[in-house]
């Protein structure tokens, strides 16, 4: 029984002691390419806010832990080479966007406070109907916007998903001309330190979620925008385990390595 106890006690205080360098992190971001102590302990923080007790908009919360410590470690990064996005160009927001259930409801809540005619449910569901069911290729050419887009800019720009934090170009002749459809086998140059920053916070989500019981299943976003701005419950109802999504036809098929590596975060995690 000694033995036991001893045992449990050293792994609460692995616990406590992830839990305090994921903080640290969490304040000063992750570098390019983070010392996996890190992102572990990042997803322990995030594991802590998934199954805070009490706390219905635990979710989108931890989804915005996330994309907070993307963007600190973005700020941080010195990236070589410079991106051709701004303000008002919006080709990639007309394109496929999967998401994690966590983003889509922290998105959800900036839509329901926002002061905003144009951003409000019933605006962005009734943009959202033209996309749902619509796999990524039959959406090649048919330039439907994003629900979110607002006068042709992002209208929860600090809310979005990782995808579009990942999704960057060098070259604005290069979007226009898959925007245009002008095959360019998908070869559009982006900038690696964004996507990293991006995918090293996201993939430490995943591995939270995964280690605090809840699936990791991403689907595109305008049908899970639908799903949740329809039903204010949807959140607390997923947390509690309910197939929230299950009507939802597009589920996005992620590189299998993302999902190893978010398997051995939530494995590190295991109490």
């Amino acid at each position: 029984m000694a033995i036991t106890g001893d045992s449990r006690q050293q792994r609460r205080r692995h616990a406590r002691e992830r839990l305090k360098l994921g903080q640290s992190t969490l304040q000063k971001g992750l570098a390019v390419e983070p010392k996996r102590p890190e992102v572990v302990g990042v997803a322990e923080v995030l594991k802590a806010k998934l199954t805070e007790s009490g706390n219905g908009m635990r979710a989108g919360e931890a989804a915005a832990l996330a994309h907070d410590l993307a963007e600190r470690s973005l700020r941080n990064a010195k990236p070589r080479l410079e991106v051709a996005c701004a303000k008002g160009c919006n080709y990639c927001c007309h394109g496929f966007v999967g998401a994690v259930p966590p983003e889509a409801f922290r998105i959800a809540r900036v839509i329901r406070n926002a002061a905003s005619d144009a951003l409000d449910p019933a605006s962005v569901r009734a943009r959202a109907k033209p996309l749902i069911g619509l796999s990524p290729a039959e959406r090649v050419g048919r330039k439907l916007p994003c629900p979110l887009l607002v006068d042709g800019v992002c209208g929860v720009y600090r809310a979005r998903p990782h995808v579009c934090r990942q999704t960057t170009s060098l070259s604005l002749p290069a979007c226009r001309e898959e925007f245009d459809g002008i095959d360019r086998n998908g070869r559009i140059e982006i900038s690696s330190v964004h996507l990293a920053c991006a995918s090293n916070a996201h993939v430490a989500l995943l591995g939270a979620m995964q280690a605090a019981g809840l699936p990791i299943v991403a689907y595109e976003l305008a049908e899970m925008l639908d799903v949740v701005l329809s039903d204010p419950s949807s959140e607390t109802r997923w947390l509690a385990g309910e197939p929230v999504f299950a009507a939802v036809k597009n589920v996005v098929v992620r590189p299998p390595n993302v999902d190893l590596v978010a398997t051995r975060i939530a494995e590190a995690l295991a109490p």
